[in-house]
Protein backbone atom coordinates (compact mmCIF):
# COMPACT_ATOMS: atom_id res chain seq x y z
CA UNK A 1 0.00 0.00 0.00
CA UNK A 2 1.47 3.45 -1.31
CA UNK A 3 2.38 5.68 1.92
CA UNK A 4 -0.60 8.01 3.35
CA UNK A 5 -2.69 5.34 3.43
CA UNK A 6 -0.91 3.79 6.78
CA UNK A 7 -2.58 6.16 9.24
CA UNK A 8 -6.15 4.80 7.64
CA UNK A 9 -4.82 1.35 8.41
CA UNK A 10 -3.92 1.76 11.55
CA UNK A 11 -6.88 3.50 12.80
CA UNK A 12 -8.94 0.45 11.49
CA UNK A 13 -6.74 -2.14 13.29
CA UNK A 14 -6.92 -0.15 16.24
CA UNK A 15 -10.60 -0.66 16.13
CA UNK A 16 -10.48 -4.17 15.49
CA UNK A 17 -8.19 -4.46 18.65
CA UNK A 18 -11.03 -2.67 20.33
CA UNK A 19 -13.74 -5.28 19.53
CA UNK A 20 -11.40 -7.67 20.36
CA UNK A 21 -11.01 -6.59 23.82
CA UNK A 22 -14.66 -5.57 24.58
CA UNK A 23 -16.16 -8.56 22.94
CA UNK A 24 -18.27 -10.83 25.37
CA UNK A 25 -19.40 -13.89 25.85
CA UNK A 26 -20.99 -14.88 22.52
CA UNK A 27 -19.65 -12.36 20.46
CA UNK A 28 -16.95 -14.38 18.89
CA UNK A 29 -19.14 -14.93 15.54
CA UNK A 30 -19.70 -10.85 15.20
CA UNK A 31 -16.17 -10.23 15.99
CA UNK A 32 -14.98 -12.76 12.83
CA UNK A 33 -17.55 -11.25 10.96
CA UNK A 34 -16.28 -7.47 11.48
CA UNK A 35 -13.15 -8.39 10.74
CA UNK A 36 -13.44 -10.08 7.66
CA UNK A 37 -15.31 -6.96 6.61
CA UNK A 38 -12.75 -4.74 7.59
CA UNK A 39 -10.08 -7.03 5.50
CA UNK A 40 -12.46 -7.02 2.34
CA UNK A 41 -12.90 -3.18 2.58
CA UNK A 42 -8.57 -2.50 2.78
CA UNK A 43 -8.67 -4.94 0.19
CA UNK A 44 -10.69 -3.17 -2.15
CA UNK A 45 -9.16 0.37 -1.21
CA UNK A 46 -5.75 -0.97 -2.31
CA UNK A 47 -6.78 -2.26 -5.41
CA UNK A 48 -8.38 1.12 -5.81
CA UNK A 49 -5.38 2.89 -4.87
CA UNK A 50 -3.06 0.92 -7.01
CA UNK A 51 -5.06 1.36 -10.08
CA UNK A 52 -5.12 4.88 -9.51
CA UNK A 53 -1.21 4.97 -9.18
CA UNK A 54 -1.02 2.95 -13.07
CA UNK A 55 -3.40 5.59 -14.67
CA UNK A 56 -1.05 8.58 -13.08
CA UNK A 57 2.17 6.98 -14.28
CA UNK A 58 0.64 6.63 -18.09
CA UNK A 59 -0.28 10.84 -18.30
CA UNK A 60 2.42 11.53 -16.06
CA UNK A 61 5.19 12.30 -18.48
CA UNK A 62 2.85 14.72 -20.67
CA UNK A 63 0.02 15.69 -17.88
CA UNK A 64 2.07 16.50 -15.00
CA UNK A 65 0.02 19.31 -13.57
CA UNK A 66 -3.30 17.00 -14.25
CA UNK A 67 -1.74 14.60 -12.49
CA UNK A 68 -0.84 16.25 -9.77
CA UNK A 69 -4.44 17.47 -9.12
CA UNK A 70 -5.86 13.96 -9.83
CA UNK A 71 -3.85 12.18 -7.18
CA UNK A 72 -4.48 14.71 -4.67
CA UNK A 73 -7.97 14.47 -5.02
CA UNK A 74 -8.06 10.64 -5.62
CA UNK A 75 -5.90 10.60 -2.16
CA UNK A 76 -8.14 12.72 -0.47
CA UNK A 77 -11.19 10.77 -1.79
CA UNK A 78 -9.96 7.48 -0.72
CA UNK A 79 -8.85 8.63 1.98
CA UNK A 80 -12.31 10.33 3.20
CA UNK A 81 -15.32 7.93 1.69
CA UNK A 82 -14.23 4.05 1.66
CA UNK A 83 -12.12 5.00 4.95
CA UNK A 84 -15.27 6.72 6.68
CA UNK A 85 -17.62 3.54 5.69
CA UNK A 86 -14.90 1.29 7.08
CA UNK A 87 -15.16 3.13 10.30
CA UNK A 88 -18.69 3.16 10.87
CA UNK A 89 -19.88 -0.03 9.38
CA UNK A 90 -17.15 -1.33 12.22
CA UNK A 91 -18.16 1.00 14.80
CA UNK A 92 -21.77 -0.25 14.63
CA UNK A 93 -20.64 -4.13 14.55
CA UNK A 94 -18.61 -3.14 17.62
CA UNK A 95 -21.33 -1.72 19.07
CA UNK A 96 -23.66 -5.27 18.49
CA UNK A 97 -20.45 -7.26 19.52
CA UNK A 98 -19.81 -5.69 23.12
CA UNK A 99 -23.17 -3.83 23.90
CA UNK A 100 -26.29 -6.17 23.38
CA UNK A 101 -27.82 -9.33 24.68
CA UNK A 102 -26.36 -12.22 23.02
CA UNK A 103 -29.47 -13.37 22.53
CA UNK A 104 -29.25 -11.03 19.72
CA UNK A 105 -26.75 -12.85 17.66
CA UNK A 106 -29.24 -15.78 16.40
CA UNK A 107 -30.50 -13.00 14.29
CA UNK A 108 -27.01 -12.42 12.65
CA UNK A 109 -26.82 -16.46 11.92
CA UNK A 110 -30.05 -16.51 9.36
CA UNK A 111 -29.06 -17.38 5.86
CA UNK A 112 -30.08 -15.49 2.56
CA UNK A 113 -33.45 -16.82 2.54
CA UNK A 114 -34.22 -15.95 5.93
CA UNK A 115 -33.73 -19.23 7.10
CA UNK A 116 -32.37 -20.78 10.45
CA UNK A 117 -28.78 -22.02 10.30
CA UNK A 118 -28.43 -23.40 13.58
CA UNK A 119 -30.69 -25.61 15.52
CA UNK A 120 -32.99 -23.21 16.65
CA UNK A 121 -36.25 -22.57 14.69
CA UNK A 122 -37.04 -19.22 15.07
CA UNK A 123 -35.56 -16.03 16.91
CA UNK A 124 -36.81 -14.87 20.38
CA UNK A 125 -36.27 -11.86 21.64
CA UNK A 126 -35.62 -10.85 25.34
CA UNK A 127 -38.15 -10.23 27.45
CA UNK A 128 -37.27 -6.93 29.29
CA UNK A 129 -35.99 -7.93 33.32
CA UNK A 130 -38.54 -4.83 34.54
CA UNK A 131 -41.55 -6.53 32.89
CA UNK A 132 -43.89 -9.04 34.98
CA UNK A 133 -43.95 -12.47 33.39
CA UNK A 134 -47.18 -13.08 31.42
CA UNK A 135 -49.31 -15.56 33.38
CA UNK A 136 -50.23 -18.75 31.53
CA UNK A 137 -53.91 -18.80 30.24
CA UNK A 138 -56.51 -20.56 32.81
CA UNK A 139 -58.82 -22.61 31.17
CA UNK A 140 -62.04 -21.06 31.62
CA UNK A 141 -59.82 -18.43 29.84
CA UNK A 142 -58.68 -20.65 26.92
CA UNK A 143 -62.26 -21.86 26.62
CA UNK A 144 -63.55 -18.07 26.04
CA UNK A 145 -60.69 -17.87 23.96
CA UNK A 146 -61.59 -20.15 21.69
CA UNK A 147 -65.23 -19.55 21.79
CA UNK A 148 -64.91 -15.73 21.28
CA UNK A 149 -62.55 -16.55 18.03
CA UNK A 150 -64.46 -19.22 16.32
CA UNK A 151 -67.74 -17.10 17.04
CA UNK A 152 -65.98 -13.91 15.38
CA UNK A 153 -65.15 -16.12 12.31
CA UNK A 154 -68.88 -17.26 11.60
CA UNK A 155 -71.33 -16.18 8.93
CA UNK A 156 -75.35 -15.46 10.44
CA UNK A 157 -75.62 -18.76 7.97
CA UNK A 158 -72.73 -20.66 9.81
CA UNK A 159 -74.18 -19.48 13.02
CA UNK A 160 -78.04 -20.86 12.32
CA UNK A 161 -76.37 -24.23 11.37
CA UNK A 162 -75.22 -24.68 14.47
CA UNK A 163 -78.53 -24.35 16.38
CA UNK A 164 -80.04 -27.01 14.32
CA UNK A 165 -79.75 -30.94 15.08
CA UNK A 166 -81.06 -33.54 12.17
CA UNK A 167 -82.05 -36.87 12.13
CA UNK A 168 -81.34 -38.95 8.93
CA UNK A 169 -81.90 -42.64 7.74
CA UNK A 170 -78.51 -42.68 6.10
CA UNK A 171 -76.11 -45.40 7.50
CA UNK A 172 -73.05 -44.44 5.14
CA UNK A 173 -72.08 -41.18 4.29
CA UNK A 174 -74.32 -39.54 1.04
CA UNK A 175 -75.53 -36.47 -0.40
CA UNK A 176 -78.03 -35.50 1.54
CA UNK A 177 -75.98 -35.64 4.34
CA UNK A 178 -73.27 -33.71 2.63
CA UNK A 179 -75.51 -31.00 2.56
CA UNK A 180 -76.60 -31.05 5.74
CA UNK A 181 -73.26 -31.30 7.18
CA UNK A 182 -70.44 -29.69 4.97
CA UNK A 183 -73.09 -27.02 3.38
CA UNK A 184 -74.91 -26.01 5.90
CA UNK A 185 -73.19 -26.42 9.22
CA UNK A 186 -75.37 -28.34 11.29
CA UNK A 187 -74.39 -28.27 14.55
CA UNK A 188 -76.14 -31.92 15.90
CA UNK A 189 -76.92 -34.92 14.81
CA UNK A 190 -79.22 -37.66 16.34
CA UNK A 191 -78.55 -41.33 15.83
CA UNK A 192 -81.73 -43.56 15.67
CA UNK A 193 -81.46 -47.72 15.23
CA UNK A 194 -82.47 -46.80 12.04
CA UNK A 195 -78.67 -45.54 11.39
CA UNK A 196 -77.12 -48.37 13.28
CA UNK A 197 -76.30 -51.79 10.99
CA UNK A 198 -73.30 -53.27 13.29
CA UNK A 199 -70.55 -51.55 15.59
CA UNK A 200 -67.84 -51.25 12.92
CA UNK A 201 -70.10 -49.13 10.59
CA UNK A 202 -71.44 -46.70 13.55
CA UNK A 203 -68.36 -46.01 14.43
CA UNK A 204 -67.20 -45.30 11.08
CA UNK A 205 -70.43 -43.30 9.98
CA UNK A 206 -69.87 -40.91 13.12
CA UNK A 207 -66.29 -40.73 12.10
CA UNK A 208 -66.90 -39.93 8.67
CA UNK A 209 -70.02 -37.65 9.53
CA UNK A 210 -67.27 -35.29 11.97
CA UNK A 211 -64.56 -35.76 9.25
CA UNK A 212 -66.65 -33.43 7.11
CA UNK A 213 -67.65 -30.86 9.88
CA UNK A 214 -65.82 -27.35 10.31
CA UNK A 215 -67.04 -27.47 14.03
CA UNK A 216 -67.90 -31.16 15.29
CA UNK A 217 -70.98 -31.62 15.66
CA UNK A 218 -72.51 -32.84 19.02
CA UNK A 219 -73.46 -36.50 17.90
CA UNK A 220 -76.93 -37.50 20.47
CA UNK A 221 -78.73 -40.48 21.40
CA UNK A 222 -81.30 -41.81 23.62
CA UNK A 223 -79.64 -43.99 25.49
CA UNK A 224 -81.34 -43.99 29.08
CA UNK A 225 -81.71 -47.82 29.50
CA UNK A 226 -85.06 -50.07 29.63
CA UNK A 227 -87.19 -49.70 27.00
CA UNK A 228 -85.38 -46.86 25.60
CA UNK A 229 -81.52 -48.51 25.08
CA UNK A 230 -80.61 -48.20 21.62
CA UNK A 231 -76.90 -49.79 21.94
CA UNK A 232 -78.63 -52.42 24.10
CA UNK A 233 -81.14 -53.47 21.75
CA UNK A 234 -79.00 -54.01 18.67
CA UNK A 235 -76.35 -55.83 21.02
CA UNK A 236 -73.98 -52.73 20.35
CA UNK A 237 -73.56 -52.87 24.15
CA UNK A 238 -74.55 -54.81 27.23
CA UNK A 239 -78.30 -53.84 28.62
CA UNK A 240 -78.85 -50.88 30.85
CA UNK A 241 -80.72 -51.03 33.58
CA UNK A 242 -84.71 -48.61 33.12
CA UNK A 243 -84.88 -45.90 35.79
CA UNK A 244 -88.19 -47.46 37.16
CA UNK A 245 -85.77 -50.41 38.31
CA UNK A 246 -82.68 -48.46 39.34
CA UNK A 247 -84.81 -46.09 41.79
CA UNK A 248 -86.71 -49.25 43.31
CA UNK A 249 -83.35 -50.42 44.33
CA UNK A 250 -82.84 -48.07 46.89
CA UNK A 251 -79.39 -47.18 46.35
CA UNK A 252 -79.11 -43.95 43.97
CA UNK A 253 -74.83 -45.00 43.44
CA UNK A 254 -76.92 -48.08 41.04
CA UNK A 255 -77.54 -44.98 38.81
CA UNK A 256 -74.43 -43.72 38.81
CA UNK A 257 -72.95 -46.76 37.73
CA UNK A 258 -75.35 -47.54 35.00
CA UNK A 259 -74.54 -43.21 33.62
CA UNK A 260 -70.63 -44.51 33.52
CA UNK A 261 -71.54 -47.75 31.72
CA UNK A 262 -73.50 -46.01 29.28
CA UNK A 263 -70.78 -42.83 29.12
CA UNK A 264 -68.14 -45.54 28.46
CA UNK A 265 -69.96 -47.41 26.17
CA UNK A 266 -71.06 -44.39 23.92
CA UNK A 267 -67.73 -43.04 23.69
CA UNK A 268 -66.58 -46.48 21.85
CA UNK A 269 -68.58 -45.35 18.65
CA UNK A 270 -67.73 -41.57 19.19
CA UNK A 271 -71.15 -40.59 20.61
CA UNK A 272 -70.69 -37.42 22.73
CA UNK A 273 -74.33 -36.31 23.84
CA UNK A 274 -76.48 -38.92 25.67
CA UNK A 275 -80.12 -37.77 25.76
CA UNK A 276 -80.86 -38.73 29.52
CA UNK A 277 -81.50 -39.00 31.96
CA UNK A 278 -85.67 -38.71 32.40
CA UNK A 279 -86.08 -36.16 35.29
CA UNK A 280 -90.38 -36.55 35.25
CA UNK A 281 -92.05 -36.98 38.42
CA UNK A 282 -94.48 -39.69 38.26
CA UNK A 283 -98.04 -38.29 39.61
CA UNK A 284 -100.40 -40.87 37.67
CA UNK A 285 -100.28 -44.87 37.65
CA UNK A 286 -100.28 -44.87 33.87
CA UNK A 287 -98.33 -41.81 33.12
CA UNK A 288 -97.16 -42.09 29.10
CA UNK A 289 -93.62 -42.98 29.81
CA UNK A 290 -93.52 -45.78 31.98
CA UNK A 291 -90.38 -47.02 33.49
CA UNK A 292 -88.41 -44.52 32.16
CA UNK A 293 -89.26 -42.24 35.35
CA UNK A 294 -87.18 -42.91 38.94
CA UNK A 295 -90.11 -42.39 41.02
CA UNK A 296 -93.10 -40.78 42.21
CA UNK A 297 -91.70 -38.04 44.18
CA UNK A 298 -88.72 -35.14 43.71
CA UNK A 299 -86.50 -36.05 46.04
CA UNK A 300 -86.86 -40.07 44.69
CA UNK A 301 -85.95 -38.20 41.05
CA UNK A 302 -83.51 -36.10 41.75
CA UNK A 303 -81.19 -38.56 43.99
CA UNK A 304 -80.86 -41.38 41.12
CA UNK A 305 -81.17 -38.84 37.89
CA UNK A 306 -78.17 -36.64 39.73
CA UNK A 307 -76.21 -40.29 39.97
CA UNK A 308 -76.49 -41.47 36.55
CA UNK A 309 -76.34 -37.88 35.28
CA UNK A 310 -72.88 -37.19 37.11
CA UNK A 311 -71.66 -40.58 35.81
CA UNK A 312 -72.49 -39.53 32.14
CA UNK A 313 -70.50 -36.16 32.66
CA UNK A 314 -67.35 -36.98 35.01
CA UNK A 315 -66.45 -39.50 31.85
CA UNK A 316 -67.12 -37.37 28.79
CA UNK A 317 -70.52 -37.63 28.10
CA UNK A 318 -72.83 -34.29 27.96
CA UNK A 319 -76.17 -35.19 29.45
CA UNK A 320 -79.58 -33.81 29.65
CA UNK A 321 -82.37 -33.46 31.18
CA UNK A 322 -85.63 -34.04 30.34
CA UNK A 323 -88.64 -33.32 29.78
CA UNK A 324 -89.14 -29.73 30.81
CA UNK A 325 -91.61 -28.31 31.88
CA UNK A 326 -92.19 -32.27 33.31
CA UNK A 327 -95.08 -34.78 32.21
CA UNK A 328 -95.20 -36.70 34.81
CA UNK A 329 -98.99 -35.97 35.35
CA UNK A 330 -100.16 -36.88 31.56
CA UNK A 331 -101.27 -39.56 29.63
CA UNK A 332 -101.24 -37.77 26.48
CA UNK A 333 -98.07 -38.56 24.06
CA UNK A 334 -96.82 -35.21 22.69
CA UNK A 335 -95.42 -37.47 19.17
CA UNK A 336 -99.59 -37.54 18.94
CA UNK A 337 -101.24 -34.98 20.18
CA UNK A 338 -100.42 -31.71 22.34
CA UNK A 339 -101.38 -32.35 25.71
CA UNK A 340 -102.89 -30.16 28.26
CA UNK A 341 -101.71 -30.09 32.24
CA UNK A 342 -104.12 -28.41 34.15
CA UNK A 343 -101.84 -28.24 37.28
CA UNK A 344 -101.80 -24.70 39.70
CA UNK A 345 -98.57 -22.32 39.59
CA UNK A 346 -98.11 -24.08 43.44
CA UNK A 347 -98.29 -27.89 42.38
CA UNK A 348 -95.83 -27.35 39.39
CA UNK A 349 -93.35 -25.66 41.26
CA UNK A 350 -92.98 -28.00 44.07
CA UNK A 351 -93.47 -31.35 42.15
CA UNK A 352 -93.00 -31.06 38.28
CA UNK A 353 -89.82 -27.88 38.48
CA UNK A 354 -88.44 -29.36 41.58
CA UNK A 355 -86.02 -32.45 40.22
CA UNK A 356 -84.47 -29.82 37.23
CA UNK A 357 -84.03 -26.97 39.98
CA UNK A 358 -82.18 -29.38 42.25
CA UNK A 359 -80.30 -30.58 39.81
CA UNK A 360 -78.69 -27.49 38.48
CA UNK A 361 -75.86 -28.18 40.88
CA UNK A 362 -75.07 -31.16 38.62
CA UNK A 363 -74.38 -28.55 35.73
CA UNK A 364 -76.29 -30.82 33.28
CA UNK A 365 -74.92 -30.01 29.75
CA UNK A 366 -78.31 -29.77 28.13
CA UNK A 367 -81.94 -29.54 29.04
CA UNK A 368 -84.82 -30.72 26.66
CA UNK A 369 -88.02 -28.87 26.78
CA UNK A 370 -91.09 -30.94 25.23
CA UNK A 371 -94.61 -30.00 23.84
CA UNK A 372 -97.36 -29.86 26.19
CA UNK A 373 -99.46 -26.68 27.70
CA UNK A 374 -99.53 -25.25 30.95
CA UNK A 375 -102.49 -23.60 31.62
CA UNK A 376 -101.64 -21.96 34.68
CA UNK A 377 -98.86 -20.07 32.85
CA UNK A 378 -99.35 -19.91 28.97
CA UNK A 379 -102.63 -21.61 28.03
CA UNK A 380 -101.64 -20.58 24.23
CA UNK A 381 -98.22 -21.73 23.11
CA UNK A 382 -96.75 -25.17 23.60
CA UNK A 383 -93.77 -25.52 26.24
CA UNK A 384 -91.00 -25.73 23.84
CA UNK A 385 -91.99 -22.23 21.88
CA UNK A 386 -92.86 -20.33 24.92
CA UNK A 387 -90.98 -17.07 25.79
CA UNK A 388 -92.68 -17.67 29.35
CA UNK A 389 -91.94 -20.96 30.23
CA UNK A 390 -87.95 -20.84 28.68
CA UNK A 391 -86.75 -17.63 29.53
CA UNK A 392 -89.27 -16.76 32.03
CA UNK A 393 -89.07 -19.53 34.27
CA UNK A 394 -86.05 -21.86 33.38
CA UNK A 395 -83.52 -18.87 32.34
CA UNK A 396 -84.65 -16.47 34.61
CA UNK A 397 -86.29 -18.07 37.42
CA UNK A 398 -84.17 -21.00 37.63
CA UNK A 399 -81.08 -19.50 36.84
CA UNK A 400 -80.07 -22.22 33.99
CA UNK A 401 -77.79 -20.59 31.30
CA UNK A 402 -76.76 -23.87 29.85
CA UNK A 403 -77.82 -25.63 26.55
CA UNK A 404 -81.73 -25.74 25.84
CA UNK A 405 -82.56 -28.03 23.10
CA UNK A 406 -85.92 -28.65 21.69
CA UNK A 407 -88.04 -31.50 21.51
CA UNK A 408 -88.54 -32.75 17.88
CA UNK A 409 -90.77 -30.81 16.33
CA UNK A 410 -92.20 -32.54 14.07
CA UNK A 411 -93.80 -33.94 16.72
CA UNK A 412 -97.58 -33.57 16.61
CA UNK A 413 -97.57 -31.71 19.64
CA UNK A 414 -96.14 -28.72 17.41
CA UNK A 415 -96.29 -30.02 13.81
CA UNK A 416 -100.16 -29.73 14.08
CA UNK A 417 -100.51 -25.87 14.35
CA UNK A 418 -97.04 -25.00 13.21
CA UNK A 419 -95.36 -25.66 10.35
CA UNK A 420 -91.69 -26.67 10.48
CA UNK A 421 -90.15 -23.31 9.52
CA UNK A 422 -92.01 -20.98 11.92
CA UNK A 423 -91.67 -23.50 14.85
CA UNK A 424 -88.22 -22.77 14.14
CA UNK A 425 -88.57 -19.10 14.41
CA UNK A 426 -90.72 -19.68 17.72
CA UNK A 427 -88.23 -21.88 19.35
CA UNK A 428 -85.50 -18.91 19.03
CA UNK A 429 -87.59 -16.45 20.33
CA UNK A 430 -88.92 -18.50 23.25
CA UNK A 431 -85.13 -19.01 24.27
CA UNK A 432 -84.38 -22.28 22.46
CA UNK A 433 -80.28 -22.74 21.42
CA UNK A 434 -80.72 -26.25 19.74
CA UNK A 435 -83.54 -27.10 17.32
CA UNK A 436 -84.03 -30.59 16.55
CA UNK A 437 -86.45 -31.29 14.03
CA UNK A 438 -85.21 -31.79 10.38
CA UNK A 439 -85.17 -35.13 8.94
CA UNK A 440 -83.22 -34.39 5.46
CA UNK A 441 -81.66 -31.01 3.57
CA UNK A 442 -84.85 -29.79 2.52
CA UNK A 443 -86.44 -29.13 5.68
CA UNK A 444 -83.08 -28.30 7.00
CA UNK A 445 -82.52 -25.92 4.78
CA UNK A 446 -86.06 -24.69 5.03
CA UNK A 447 -85.40 -24.15 9.07
CA UNK A 448 -81.99 -22.25 8.27
CA UNK A 449 -83.43 -20.10 5.55
CA UNK A 450 -86.70 -19.23 8.09
CA UNK A 451 -84.74 -18.43 11.05
CA UNK A 452 -82.35 -16.21 8.62
CA UNK A 453 -85.52 -14.14 7.16
CA UNK A 454 -86.35 -13.43 10.95
CA UNK A 455 -83.46 -11.90 11.43
CA UNK A 456 -82.94 -10.02 8.27
CA UNK A 457 -86.77 -8.38 9.16
CA UNK A 458 -86.14 -7.61 12.31
CA UNK A 459 -88.14 -10.58 14.48
CA UNK A 460 -84.90 -12.23 15.93
CA UNK A 461 -81.86 -10.19 16.80
CA UNK A 462 -78.06 -11.17 15.87
CA UNK A 463 -77.27 -11.01 19.39
CA UNK A 464 -80.36 -13.16 20.64
CA UNK A 465 -78.52 -15.89 17.77
CA UNK A 466 -74.96 -15.36 19.16
CA UNK A 467 -76.06 -15.89 22.31
CA UNK A 468 -76.96 -19.51 21.65
CA UNK A 469 -74.32 -20.00 19.70
CA UNK A 470 -72.09 -18.70 22.39
CA UNK A 471 -73.85 -21.30 24.99
CA UNK A 472 -73.29 -24.05 22.38
CA UNK A 473 -69.82 -23.25 21.11
CA UNK A 474 -68.70 -22.91 25.31
CA UNK A 475 -70.43 -26.83 25.72
CA UNK A 476 -68.75 -27.74 22.91
CA UNK A 477 -65.01 -26.39 23.88
CA UNK A 478 -66.10 -27.50 27.51
CA UNK A 479 -66.11 -31.29 26.53
CA UNK A 480 -63.34 -31.57 24.17
CA UNK A 481 -65.66 -31.37 21.09
CA UNK A 482 -64.58 -28.14 20.23
CA UNK A 483 -60.98 -27.94 19.71
CA UNK A 484 -59.07 -25.03 22.15
CA UNK A 485 -57.07 -22.89 19.94
CA UNK A 486 -53.96 -23.78 22.16
CA UNK A 487 -52.42 -27.14 23.23
CA UNK A 488 -52.67 -27.42 26.88
CA UNK A 489 -53.95 -30.25 29.48
CA UNK A 490 -56.83 -31.93 28.93
CA UNK A 491 -59.70 -31.18 32.22
CA UNK A 492 -61.70 -33.18 33.79
CA UNK A 493 -65.47 -32.42 33.60
CA UNK A 494 -67.97 -31.09 35.36
CA UNK A 495 -68.32 -32.77 38.55
CA UNK A 496 -65.24 -34.30 39.03
CA UNK A 497 -63.26 -34.54 42.04
CA UNK A 498 -59.74 -33.92 40.95
CA UNK A 499 -60.69 -31.45 38.13
CA UNK A 500 -58.80 -28.55 37.51
CA UNK A 501 -61.40 -26.60 36.68
CA UNK A 502 -64.84 -28.87 37.98
CA UNK A 503 -67.76 -28.54 39.28
CA UNK A 504 -69.18 -24.88 40.18
CA UNK A 505 -65.97 -23.19 37.94
CA UNK A 506 -67.62 -24.97 35.09
CA UNK A 507 -70.92 -23.33 36.37
CA UNK A 508 -69.62 -20.04 36.40
CA UNK A 509 -68.05 -20.62 33.18
CA UNK A 510 -71.47 -20.99 31.43
CA UNK A 511 -73.30 -18.64 33.00
CA UNK A 512 -71.13 -15.65 32.73
CA UNK A 513 -70.84 -16.79 28.16
CA UNK A 514 -74.47 -16.79 28.08
CA UNK A 515 -75.31 -13.63 29.74
CA UNK A 516 -72.47 -11.84 28.13
CA UNK A 517 -74.00 -11.87 24.65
Amino acid sequence: MAHGWSEDEQAIRRYLQRIRRRGAVGSHRLFRQGRALAQQQLHQLQQAEDAAENVAERVRENTAPRVHALRSRGRRAGRSYPAMLLVVMTCLLALLACDLSPSFLPLLSRGANGNETGPSSGVELPTPSHLPAQKPLTYAQRVQQTVDYTLSRMTLGQKIGQMMMFETTAQTWNNDMDQMVRQMGAGAIIIYKKNMVNPAQLKQFIATSQSHTTIPMFVTMDEEGGNVDRLGDLGFAPHLPSAQYLGSTGDPNKAYQAGVAAALELQKYGINTDLAPVVDVRLVPNQVEGPRLYGNDPATVEAYASGFLNGLQQNWIIGCLKHWPGIGSTVQDPHLTLPVIDRTVAQLESTEFAPFRDMLKDHPGMIMVTHVILSAIDPTMPSSLSPIIVNGILRNELGYNGVIITDNLWMQGVSSKYPLGQAAVLAVMAGDDLLEGAWNAYELKLMIDAVKQAVANGTISQNRINQSVRRLLTLKAQYGILPLLSPHHRPLPPGAASAPMGGPAIADLTNSFASAA
